[in-house]
């Protein structure tokens, strides 16, 4: 989520708008409007959900942890990125461990937990001192592939629009009050929040006029 919040902030530094950060990382964007006094407040948030390494099995592969909530069946069998504490990064796959039905007979009915759930690592390792090796460990963040295409009709289908599609509406709103020199009636925050999907939600350092 820093990069994200970075390249936002990036992205309209040459806008004629205040950019602050909140404690507790999150970025607040400030419209000024005619009445300062009461001010108005809109938010959407860039963070989304994911998973953490919980141990490194003995033959080489990752159990998870979630991040946000989300059912493991929906991210079986998905790409994924593992991103070590130096911010080097490995791919990976996302599996059961009773991958084949011709070995495993109830890989079908298998429940979808973090017991059965684990990452491949694409790398010649068959050990966790050989996962170790590479810098992975418990509590590196893992993030799944967002599979983005944009269809010939026009169409965006991705992971985790939730809830970038609606920061993109409120900075493409912003650009357009900028380009067409409207001033609004009331002093506008747009804050966007780098930690909904796991129980923040966007409701501190709210400044006091809102």
């Amino acid at each position: 989520t820093a990069k994200i919040i970075n390249f936002i902030e990036n992205y309209v530094s040459e806008w004629n708008v205040e950019t602050k950060r909140n404690n507790k990382g999150a970025l607040i964007l400030t419209v000024k409007g005619k009445n300062d006094a009461q001010h108005r407040l809109l938010t959407a948030h860039v963070d989304t959900l994911g998973a953490m390494v919980k141990e490194i099995k003995p033959d080489g592969r990752l159990s998870l942890s979630m991040i946000g909530g989300f059912r493991w069946n929906s991210v079986e069998g998905e790409y994924c990125e593992i991103e070590t504490s130096s911010g080097k990064t490995y791919t990976g796959t996302i599996l059961m461990h009773q991958t084949s039905v011709h070995v495993y007979k109830d890989a079908g009915e298998a429940k979808r937990d973090e017991k059965n759930i684990e990452v491949r690592i694409d790398e010649r390792v068959f050990s966790a001192d050989e996962v170790r090796e590479l810098g992975i460990e418990v509590g590196d963040f893992v993030s799944f592939d967002p599979r983005v295409q944009i269809t010939e009709s026009g169409y965006i289908k991705s992971r985790h629009l939730d809830d970038k599609v609606s920061v993109a509406i409120l900075l493409k709103l912003i650009k357009r009050l900028q380009d067409e020199n409207v001033t609004l009636p009331y002093t506008t925050h747009f804050l966007i929040s780098n930690n909904e999907e796991i129980g923040y939600g966007g409701n501190s350092n709210i400044p006091e006029e809102t």
